[in-house]
């Protein structure tokens, strides 16, 4: 079974915050040398260097995962200014296109539907052959037209031109529909976070403002995780929780194609 962001924040959660209050339980064991003042300065020296680690490695990822969202945001927006554009050449060129800007909406629809229509499976097709089979109709179909005039000459190589760039802003997309945070990387953070508020647990004063004060610092963390997750997957529904998600916006591609329809 495939987790999605929230599904692995609400693990690291329960695991990391578990182990506090397990160090809470031990510390209750100990001898009271093990709890003196030397030992307590020692660990927290101990434990703020892995703390300070997590916390940039954290950071890392935040802004790794960012970068590619936003990478993979200006993909959608410049594969919908292409495809704009391509329609108002076919348009300039005559009734001789309107076939083809039919199959330039369809693809658009297409592509819309497979970016970012609601799917019960939780994913979405990013590279979906039968989208790509429309728009290599759309192709053949600029190849096929038979210019009048210069005019008409210069329509069409501008045409193929944006088609080009439609079909590299395409590929594109499916280059950058990878995970660029490998779920052991997770694991890896998720091992220094128990081991850090295990050792807070052993040292903290057992009362309930001390245990609600650690459960919202770990709920914190765990946000920053599925921070982390969702960025790093903006098409798919897995990561659709309240509040909402981080997702591509998919305004560009929907004002096109209201425009293709008009």
């Amino acid at each position: 079974m495939i987790l999605n962001s929230a599904q692995i924040a609400f693990t690291v959660l329960c695991i990391v915050f578990g182990s506090a209050m397990l160090g809470m339980l031990i510390s209750r064991r100990l001898p009271d040398h093990h709890l003196s003042a030397e030992a307590k300065a020692t660990v927290s020296v101990s434990i703020a260097v892995v703390g300070t680690m997590t916390a940039l490695v954290i950071g890392f990822l935040i802004s790794n995962a960012n970068a590619a969202f936003n990478a993979r945001n200006a993909t959608v927006s410049l594969l919908s200014s292409n495809v704009s554009q391509l329609d108002t050449l076919l348009r300039r060129y005559g009734p001789e296109a309107d076939p083809i800007r039919e199959n330039l909406q369809r693809f658009a629809a297409l592509k819309f539907e497979d970016l970012f229509a609601e799917d019960p499976t939780g994913k979405h097709k990013v590279d979906n052959p039968a989208t790509a089979k429309v728009f290599d109709e759309v192709e053949d179909r600029i190849v096929a037209l038979k210019p009048t005039d210069d005019r008409q000459k210069w329509l069409i190589g501008e045409a193929l031109r944006l088609a080009t760039a439609v079909r590299t802003a395409r590929a594109q997309l499916v280059q950058q529909n990878v995970n660029t945070l490998p779920l052991p990387f997770v694991g890896v953070v998720a091992l220094w976070l128990i081991i850090i508020y295990g050792s807070f647990g052993v040292f903290a004063p057992r009362n309930a403002t001390t245990v609600v004060a650690l459960l919202f610092s770990v709920v914190a963390v765990s946000m920053a995780i599925k921070l982390v997750l969702d960025l790093d997957n903006p098409f798919d529904r897995g990561i659709r929780v309240t509040p909402p998600p981080i997702r591509i916006s998919a305004e560009p591609l929907r004002q096109v194609l209201e425009t293709l329809r008009q």
